[in-house]
Order: structure tokens, then C-alpha cells, then sequence
């Protein structure tokens, strides 16, 4: 009896540090999924964008707004873009794409920090983006985007 009780209560420490690990892993996997995801369609949208409305100097900001180049399958017409923290999200707002009654997307959750800043002002444009996912373990990742088109 003893050693079973030994050889059970080895065992269930052993369970409670995979189950912890196993936890850890799937919560950073699923920040750098959604930071991931998030960096792509920003930096597909500045790359792409006709003009940038914020931010307009070299302060951090915490919204970027692009307008899209004209779309000719839409009569030329051009779009509003804008990324913004709203609580602990990461939306996104194009009314293309916006969900029921207008409502922006949400790109990525349990955001603590989203800040835009512009590197230069005058050609090339480029800014650097920087994402911070969770809390406990936060998961940060900074990038920097060069404007194709400003």
C-alpha cells in the first residue's frame, strides 16, 4: 500500500506539471496565432493604402486609420480602414467586412497593449507596429511596415 500511495502521488505531480505546461503552451500559441494573424492585415493594409489618416506625425498612437486604394469593381470607390484597442480587442474596422449592424471585427482578444507609431513622415512612410497579447505570460511582438504606395 505504501508504495502504490508513493508510486500515485509521483504520478499525479508528474500529471499536474503536463497538465500546467500543456496550458502554457496553448495559451502562447494562441497569442502568436492571433498577433500573427493581426500583423498580416495591418501590414497588408498599410502596404496597400492610398493614404494614412492616423497617425499623421511621430507620436504613438494607439488607432491606425488607412484608406484603401480605389476599388474598381466598386465604381473607384475607396474605404476607411482603421485598427483600434477597444478594451482587451483588437478590431478592425472596414465597412466591407464589419459584422451585423455595423460592428467592427474583432482581430484579436486579450490585448493589454496596441501601439502605432510613424517612423517618417516624409516618402518612404514606414511605421512600427507593436502587439502585446495576455497577461500572466504576455507575448509581444514589434514590426515594422513600409508604405508601397505613399
Amino acid at each position: 500500500l505504501v508504495i502504490i500511495a508513493w508510486l500515485s502521488a509521483a504520478v499525479t505531480v508528474l500529471l499536474a506539471g503536463a497538465a500546467k505546461n500543456s496550458s502554457y503552451v496553448n495559451t502562447t500559441s494562441d497569442a502568436i496565432w492571433q498577433i500573427e494573424n493581426a500583423s498580416r492585415r495591418i501590414t497588408h493594409n498599410l502596404r496597400t493604402a492610398s493614404a494614412i489618416t492616423t497617425p499623421t506625425n511621430t507620436t504613438a498612437t494607439s488607432t491606425l486609420t488607412t484608406v484603401t486604394q480605389p476599388d474598381p469593381s466598386n465604381g473607384n470607390a475607396t474605404y476607411t480602414v482603421t485598427y483600434t484597442l477597444t478594451g482587451t480587442n483588437l478590431t478592425e474596422s472596414d465597412s466591407r467586412y464589419n459584422g451585423a449592424g455595423n460592428t467592427p471585427n474583432t482581430i484579436a482578444t486579450n490585448v493589454t497593449a496596441f501601439t502605432v507609431t510613424r517612423q517618417s513622415v516624409a516618402s518612404p512612410v514606414s511605421f512600427l507596429v507593436t502587439i502585446t497579447i495576455g497577461t500572466a505570460q504576455p507575448v509581444t511582438r514589434s514590426f515594422y511596415v513600409y508604405c508601397r504606395n505613399i
